[in-house]
Formats: structure tokens, C-alpha cells, sequence
């Protein structure tokens, strides 16, 4: 691996998070989040993993990332019902996402929705980090994971793992070695079951 950069985000919290939804299209719904908060330092705090009622049907390839279904998602509270707790959570850190110019505008959408302002303050994309750092190599979160000797520990996306693989990323690009992924299930599931 080529030398680190310094320090990217110096001396500020970083929210990593990661966002699953019903499809790609500015009309679509966030489903899912997962969060991790690292100090200033980058070292973890604490997680946030919800899931939420969309309001409408996953597209099909959506559905077949994330394994959430229609019926399970229709039985969780929406976003709005948890917007000031993500609010809280993020609480004007630096965002921090693999491809943030989506989730910035899935998560971005559901706050513009609801008039609320993005809780967030400055941004940084592991992905566009990455590709400065290694030019040429592909850049997807698993590509770039790999690279750094992490993998997903199940087989569908979730947002808390691939938060936490993201927040990784960050640090490897800060020469820090990897801190032990945290995996939960969603805090605020309603069935007390995941998806079928």
C-alpha cells in the first residue's frame, strides 16, 4: 500500500454510515441505516441500526441486495418517526460514506422531505479517497475492503456491516489498522424477526 495521507478528517468526529433502499431513482425510500461513530481520533463509539417502513414497494434488484421484504418493511415505523433520534446521532459531525454522493442523497432526501436540515456537517467519501489513493484498482466497498484484508461477514448487504467495513476503510487510509466490527440487529425492529 502506497504511504497514508496524513489525515483527512483531522481532529472532528466522523459519522460513517450506509444507507439500504427500495431502488437508485430520487423518488426512492431508505429502508435501512447503519452508523458508526468514530472520535476525532477515529476510534469507535457507539452504532445506530434501524429499519423503516418506506411506503412503497423495493424494486426488485433493491430486494435482492438487501433481503428486506415488502412485508417486513410494511410493519416497521417510517423515517419520520426516527428522524430526530438519526439527527441526535450524527449531531453535526463530519458524514463519511463508500459512495457518498448516493447515500448523501438517499439520507439527504429523507430529511428534505420532513424540512429538516441534513444533520450533518462536512463530508468525505472513502471511495474517492480510495481511487486517489489507488489509482486503477476497482473501487467498489468490497474491492477496496478486500484490499485492506476485510470482508462482509454475511452474504446480503446490511448497512451496519457495511458502515462499519466503510469506517475501516477510513482508517486504513489513515494507516490505522482495523477495529473489531460491532454487529447488531436493528433497534428498532417492530416483528422482533428479520426479513422473510
Amino acid at each position: 500500500m502506497q504511504e497514508p495521507p496524513r489525515r483527512v478528517i483531522p481532529g472532528r468526529p466522523v459519522i460513517v454510515f450506509d444507507t439500504e433502499t427500495t431502488g437508485c431513482t430520487r423518488e426512492d425510500r431508505v429502508v435501512s441505516l447503519g452508523a458508526v461513530r468514530l472520535d476525532a481520533g477515529l476510534e469507535p463509539e457507539a452504532t445506530l441500526h434501524l429499519v423503516f417502513a418506506p411506503g412503497m414497494r423495493c424494486h426488485f434488484g433493491a430486494y435482492r441486495v438487501h433481503g428486506l421484504s415488502d412485508a417486513y418493511l410494511a410493519r416497521q415505523a417510517s423515517f419520520a418517526a426516527h428522524a430526530e433520534e438519526v439527527a441526535a446521532f450524527f449531531g453535526g459531525a463530519v458524514g463519511c460514506a463508500h459512495n457518498l454522493a448516493f447515500d448523501r442523497r438517499m439520507l439527504g432526501g429523507e430529511f428534505d422531505r420532513l424540512e429538516m436540515a441534513r444533520p450533518w456537517s462536512g463530508e468525505f467519501c472513502t471511495m474517492l479517497a480510495w481511487r486517489r489513493h489507488r489509482p486503477g484498482e476497482r473501487s467498489g466497498l468490497a474491492h477496496a475492503s478486500a484490499a485492506c484484508g476485510l470482508s462482509r461477514e454475511t452474504a446480503l448487504h446490511g448497512a451496519l456491516e457495511d458502515a462499519w467495513l466503510a469506517a475501516n476503510l477510513l482508517r486504513a487510509l489513515h494507516g490505522m489498522a482495523p477495529a473489531p466490527m460491532r454487529l447488531h440487529g436493528f433497534t428498532n425492529d417492530r416483528t422482533g424477526e428479520m426479513a422473510a
